[in-house]
């Protein structure tokens, strides 16, 4: 289950301004098939702002008067379906065209290149998920015309991961070449959310880099530079960093108590279906190696303690475990930057992580190998 990204869109709030626009600043343009519309200017950040808002004249001509922006991902909306994303800065003089209709299909820009760069991510994100698009389709055929069972079925499912993979990569590789290129651009801050941090750390050290040494009072890349440097310190073949929170009995559990195990960090929550629907493949895990230097330490995103204590029981959970009931604002999760739940961090006796993320079969398999 994922957690919100900082610049997720959740709600709207208006704010009327009053002032003159400052600085040289320029957003107009042109679009097809208007009839007067009032169109709106909005600021991406924790929650969508509306900063300005337009009347279409009768050509189809507009400017946005009242803001002046810094550095961010903005974007002109018609409706919350209908919009042209965009990255604006103070001194940018920016027309931008399209139909009204479709703004997200069809707009273009001038004079802005940042948004000619987010443009250029967003249509590897588009090839990505046509093809893949296609492919599922396919998948999905060849499901219906033959009855399955769980043989076919895995069959059937080997013989697609190969050109899954390879798309996937494909595009990866696009992307991790383009932010490298663009390592002190604000829009490679979009991009590389699509790349995994444990498999692409060095474009994120490298954009973090250029980022920080470019913006360093601008809030997102504060942001965004804190998570690399957790990042860093939580990469396979550091030592973990230790975590001591209390278990529902109020009584304070370390981390580091466990060393000389073999140690999963288990994040999840009662609320998370996805964490529940994997917890008997931890709980058979742990049933079948505890006796061989196993222990699992479980980490909870929880915010109710009664609910997290009846998943306990429910679930069967037989070893340690611990919460400050913060949710997503747990001490533990962000030190570990954890983005997405359920999470893992494996460990070896030493305290040094060996790997991270392992589920169902790839999580007994790496257990075996590390204990026998």
């Amino acid at each position: 289950m994922n957690k919100n990204f900082t610049l997720g869109i959740s709600a709207i709030a208006l704010l009327a301004s009053c002032s003159n626009r400052k600085g040289n600043f320029e957003l107009k343009g042109n679009f097809l098939n208007t009839n007067g519309e009032t169109i709106y200017l909005e600021k991406l950040d924790r929650q969508p702002i509306i900063v300005d808002s337009t009347v279409i004249d009768d050509k189809g001509n507009f400017e946005f008067k009242n803001h002046a922006p810094k550095i961010g991902f903005y974007r002109i909306k018609l409706n919350q379906q209908n919009f042209a994303m965009l990255v604006l800065d103070s001194s940018d003089k920016i027309t931008v065209t399209g139909d009204l209709r479709d703004l997200g299909n069809t707009y273009k820009t001038e004079g802005s290149a940042e948004t000619k760069l987010f443009i250029e991510y967003n249509d590897i994100a588009k090839q990505r998920d046509i093809r893949l698009d296609s492919l599922n389709k396919v998948f999905q055929q060849m499901m219906e015309k033959n009855p399955m069972n769980e043989k076919r079925m895995d069959s059937l499912s080997a013989t697609f991961e190969a050109p899954y993979t390879q798309i996937v990569e494909t595009s990866n590789t696009k992307l991790t070449e383009k932010i490298t290129q663009n390592a002190d651009m604000f829009s490679s801050l979009m991009a590389i959310q699509s790349l995994e941090p444990d498999k692409f750390l060095g474009v994120y050290q490298a954009l973090d880099e250029g980022l920080y040494k470019k913006y360093p009072n601008e809030n997102n890349i504060k942001l965004f530079h804190d998570m690399v440097g957790k990042m860093t310190a939580t990469t396979i073949g550091q030592v973990a960093p230790n975590i001591k929170l209390e278990n529902p009995e109020g009584k304070t559990l370390e981390l580091y108590a466990l060393r000389g195990k073999i140690v999963l960090i288990d994040f999840w929550a009662s609320w998370c279906g996805p964490c529940r629907r994997e917890m008997p493949t931890v709980v058979a895990a742990y049933k079948k190696f505890k006796n061989k230097g196993f222990e699992i330490f479980g980490v909870s995103l929880d915010m109710d303690k009664s609910r997290w204590i009846e998943a306990i029981a429910k679930d069967g959970i037989t070893w340690g475990q611990v919460s400050d009931l913060k949710q997503w604002d747990s001490e533990a999760a962000r030190l570990y930057n954890v983005q997405a739940i359920p999470y893992t961090v494996l460990l070896d006796r030493e305290g040094k992580i060996i790997a991270k993320n392992l589920r169902g079969e790839d999580l007994e398999t790496k257990l075996a190998e590390v204990l026998n």
